[in-house]
């Protein structure tokens, strides 16, 4: 039987390729064309700063079947834009061929079928090795962290989220932001944050008490010659979605007049490009880049959302690098004289039969994990069918749930917040206790 990597050698490569624009053309290539580690990280260099986006990991380290959800609505003016577009919709904005790699990682379609072919996404040892080599072109290129890192697995659990500090460190990010961090509670996030070599940023949040700053809001970097502030933009509304007790004297919002005044310091310090790492979510990213003048880019996060071209709102580009590990992406862009003059994107899909494990993470992972090695493969049952929860109003865990509602109270309607995150299990597959976590 021919292996997976096989096919995926001689399988059509629909790689992201970029117009003169600087914006992807996700057309297809030549029917001959194989899909390659080569082919992946395929990238003409531009200009003199490079920055890097990862996001929302929620602590999955191994390779994993993710498929992206099939509803998505817009409100309002923002209806059948993106990212609130799938399925074939979405093929057809981007010139994507139906059953290419990208068609499968970017989409529902086809995703049992399709999944079986490619295989699995994202591994954070794949996800170093797409670093290292962009690295290795750029030396000076920026690593950001979106956020939703330390959070949202079984290892992750039992560690209180020092399994992913570990292996984040490996990877060494210039800076992060936060969301799910904060439900390991403030204590344990403040023992982190006063170890972590790099910012954990956050202009938005706010000592409650004392309506000051809690952390740091912005971090300058010297890159390509330019000055580069990154300004750092935790979840909102964190005291909303999760329990407040965590974290009792932090207060946030979106802040906008805050983000104003911390731009306008970034510029009179000398900053020729102002990037925004934002776990906000794509729609008040896109509000915010509206009503906030003097942002170049905003790397957004929450919502998950993968992009394979930038959106732009004025002059401010919005980047969305989907999760779990499952995409990176590369933003190169040309800054003079204190301007941004053009730039050039490429979102990264990390098919893990395809970009060769690196060697120190995978070691690192594995030494993580091996404690509780018994109990992530712990075999609780077989799906018959397939499982999801990247459904943004509703996936199969939440339906098992409701279902259980209806039957077990003798209900007529059963409600469940919706768990909008998490693998998939295809048709067959063994479910583990690490499944359930």
């Amino acid at each position: 039987m021919i292996s997976r990597r096989d096919f995926l050698q001689a399988t059509v490569a629909a790689s992201a390729l970029w117009g003169a624009s600087g914006v992807g053309n996700w057309g297809r290539l030549a029917a001959q064309q194989a899909l390659s580690q080569d082919k992946l990280l395929e990238f003409e260099d531009y200009g003199n700063v490079t920055l890097i986006h990862i996001t929302d990991i929620h602590a999955q380290m191994k390779p994993i079947w993710f498929r992206e959800p099939e509803i998505n609505l817009g409100v309002g003016e923002v209806n059948g834009q993106p990212p609130h577009v799938t399925g074939a919709d979405f093929l057809k904005m981007f010139n994507i061929e139906s059953g290419s790699p990208h068609a499968y990682a970017l989409t529902y379609e086809d995703f049992e079928a399709l999944a079986k072919g490619y295989g699995r996404m994202g591994g954070l040892d794949r996800c170093a090795t797409v670093i290292k080599a962009i690295r290795a072109a750029r030396p000076d290129a920026l690593l950001l962290d979106g956020g939703d890192t330390w959070q949202g697995s079984l290892t992750a659990q039992k560690t209180a989220g020092q399994d992913m500090v570990n292996v984040m460190n490996a990877l060494k990010p210039d800076a992060m932001t936060s969301h799910w961090e904060f439900t390991l509670g403030i204590d344990r996030v403040t023992e982190i944050v006063e170890g972590l070599a790099f910012p954990f940023l956050g202009a938005n949040i706010f000592d409650a008490e004392w309506d000051e700053p809690a952390y740091e809001p912005y971090k300058m970097f010297e890159v390509g010659g330019a000055q580069v502030a990154v300004i750092g933009q935790a979840f909102p509304y964190l005291p909303i979605a999760n329990p407040k007790w965590m974290f009792p004297n932090l207060s946030f919002g979106v802040r906008e007049e805050r983000m104003a005044e911390v731009v306008a310091e970034v510029r009179d310090a000398g900053a020729d490009l102002v990037v925004v790492l934002s776990h906000n979510g794509f729609d008040v990213d896109r509000k915010m880049a509206g009503n906030v003048e003097g942002i170049d880019v905003i790397l957004t996060g929450h919502t998950h959302d993968a992009l394979p071209e930038p959106v732009m709102v004025g002059q401010t580009l919005l980047i969305a690098s989907g999760s779990n590990g499952k995409f990176i992406s590369r933003l190169e862009l040309d800054v003079q004289n204190g301007q941004m003059m053009g730039f050039r994107h490429k979102l990264i899909p990390i098919f893990s039969d395809v970009i060769e494990p690196d060697a120190e993470v995978a070691a690192l992972i594995d030494a993580e994990r091996e404690p509780y090695k018994a109990e992530l493969e712990e075999v609780l049952g077989t799906t018959d069918s397939l499982l999801y929860r990247r459904g943004n109003f509703n996936g199969t865990w939440d339906d098992l749930i409701c279902n259980a509602l209806i039957e077990e109270r003798e209900a007529d309607i059963a409600l469940s917040p919706g768990f909008r995150w998490g693998p998939s299990l295809l048709p067959g597959d063994n479910i583990t206790r690490e499944d359930l976590m």
